[in-house]
């Protein structure tokens, strides 16, 4: 009689783990649909808007990482030194700034879901050509996090914040470009601004295949709330052919980039000629042109 009751619990526990596996496969392969909890909540309504609140198949299927490296050429498109006075300086000819200065960088990005967070190193100087090495530099490392407030098979929309862990500063000797210019002969200027802080959107677009290769398209805006104005605007269009367990990804970027910040007058001495004290600004801008490398697991 036991051996019978033992049986009988056997094929009982047998047949529930069964009906458990796979009504979850069946979950995993299925479009979601909501919880029961949608029937006195608009739950589905909300998730044809913004995809599921929940992933179907857990939180750890979502993981999702990525590694690479990036090069990217600038064309300055301004740079100046603003006085509160009304003294102005183009950096291009009195500080002979480079400019075409490069930026090169090595970024990482983990998300889970609807969540990401991403780190990037930056090494975005623009030198000059005199051998006194002014420069304005933009170097250092900058860490972020965006949330898919939107989160569809072919779309998403979200918000994202970034923190430079960086001063941006400019140091140098500005020389007239011309004897007859009646601004100073020589000047140095040493100003530096506080860490930028960022927010603002961005959008990933996945259209169907082109030629056979997987691509979509990034776009973001960053919003300057904290420390030195840097605005920046850009989108990136991103090659992803698939190879064996990883996706390795080539991104074509295009890129607009301003900073401002000021500093006070104790950062600037004179050398020669005349300025009176007074607060400066740095005003600068710069378009990128660049291409990314990047591997996806």
């Amino acid at each position: 009689m036991r051996r019978k009751f033992l049986q009988v619990r056997t094929a009982q526990v047998f047949l529930i783990s069964v009906s458990l596996f796979i009504a979850s496969h069946a979950v995993c392969n299925a479009e979601w649909s909501g919880w029961s909890l949608g029937s006195f909540l608009p739950l589905n309504a909300v998730e044809t808007v913004i995809g599921p609140i929940i992933p179907p198949c857990g939180i750890g299927n979502t993981f999702r990482s990525e590694v690479g490296t990036g090069l990217a050429s600038a064309s300055l498109r301004g740079a100046k030194i603003k006085g509160s006075q009304g003294d102005e300086f183009d950096l291009r000819q009195y500080a002979n700034l480079d400019r075409s200065p490069l930026r090169m960088d090595v970024f990482a990005n983990l998300r889970v879901w609807r969540f990401g967070l991403r780190g990037n190193y930056w090494n975005f100087d623009t030198r000059s050509k005199h051998r006194d090495f002014d420069k304005v530099e933009l170097t250092g490392l900058i860490v972020g996090g965006d949330v898919d407030l939107v989160q569809r098979e072919w779309l998403a929309i979200g918000a994202q914040a970034d923190f430079y862990l960086l001063d941006p500063r400019f140091q140098g000797l500005l020389r007239s470009p011309s004897p007859l210019d009646p601004t100073p002969d020589k000047a140095t200027f040493r100003l530096q601004g506080d860490k930028p802080v960022t927010v603002g959107p961005y959008l990933r677009y996945i259209p169907p295949e082109i030629l056979g290769w997987p691509v979509h398209l990034e776009a973001f805006y960053k919003i300057p709330i904290k420390g030195a104005s840097l605005n920046s605007v850009g989108a990136r269009l991103v090659f992803r052919p698939q190879i064996y367990r990883f996706d390795i990804a080539m991104r074509l970027l295009a890129e607009q980039t301003w900073i401002k910040f000021r500093s006070d007058a104790k950062d600037f001495q004179q050398i020669s000629g005349f300025l009176p004290p007074q607060e400066w600004r740095l005003d600068m801008e710069w378009r990128l042109f660049g291409v990314d490398l990047a591997v996806y697991f």
